[in-house]
């Protein structure tokens, strides 16, 4: 029996008087795969920091896992969340190998514990999830040699040597080249392919970087969810132009979506 991972009941924050999200909705079956699109400035980054219990909603109820913020230990969630922000990655010793930094996902740390020993099933978990992303051959390398796709998939194997059941990925593809981000989808796609899958919402500006397996698509503007369905739904020229007020193409390759923007479009 399907049971929703996140709830989200009128959800609103304001902060300094300023409406940052007002009365989002919003529910995610567990095991599924959410993205959230918007224009900057929308409020998808705020909503992840609420969904990570980082932001706290000024009204409305936010249920992560089965259990209700304000009424749990937030710190009891966090360790089931795997939150990923390029720009607020965790500052690794650069001189730490790859292997010892997915391992710190075990201990939610950016370090491995001088008290604690990994015992052998343990790095046999972390040497796992290494070959699922595609990291076997680099796990002795220093973290600070790696590409930026490189570090993002050592992010990921480290979210799921933690048994996160949830991953929040908040455009974990930024700044990254077309083959490192068609890498991290392709990572994406087989974690959302396991037979016990975690749940996914990912945050994107780029059709292009969405799994293949995407079973939700949430529109927000102006900090308020304006459509929520399919991506066959959604996913449409005339959803993604009145989106981002700009004429958009959405064109479909067999599960992708691809979007383009005409510069004459642009004003």
């Amino acid at each position: 029996m399907s049971r929703n991972a996140i709830e989200l009941k009128n959800v609103g924050v304001t902060r300094r008087d300023n409406v940052i999200l007002a009365e989002i909705s919003l529910s995610v079956e567990a095991g599924s795969c959410c993205a959230i699109l918007g224009p900057n400035g929308s409020g998808k980054s705020a909503l992840m920091a609420v969904l990570a219990g980082y932001l706290w909603p000024s009204t409305g109820v936010v249920s992560v896992d089965g259990r209700t913020y304000g009424r749990v230990n937030l710190a009891d969630v966090r360790s089931r969340i795997g939150l990923i922000e390029p720009s607020r990655a965790p500052k690794f010793d650069d001189r730490m190998c790859v292997r010892d930094v997915v391992a710190t996902g075990l201990f939610g740390t950016i370090v491995l514990p001088p008290h604690r020993d990994v015992d052998q099933s343990q790095w046999r978990r972390v040497d796992e999830e290494m070959v699922s992303v595609g990291l076997s051959e680099i796990g002795e390398r220093a973290y600070g040699d790696l590409s930026s796709g490189e570090q993002m998939k050592t992010l990921l194997a480290r979210a799921m040597v933690s048994n996160a059941k949830i991953l929040l990925l908040d455009e974990p593809t930024v700044g990254l080249d077309i083959g490192s981000r068609a890498a991290c989808v392709a990572v994406l796609d087989r974690l959302l392919a396991r037979s016990r899958p975690p749940t996914v919402v990912i945050v994107s500006h780029h059709l292009d970087e969405l799994p293949a397996a995407v079973d939700q698509i949430v529109l927000m503007k102006g900090g308020r969810v304006v459509g929520q369905g399919t991506p066959d739904d959604l996913l449409t020229s005339a959803h993604l132009t009145a989106l981002f007020d700009c004429r958009v193409e959405v064109i479909r390759s067999g599960e992708r979506f691809l979007a383009s923007v005409r510069s004459a479009d642009l004003g």
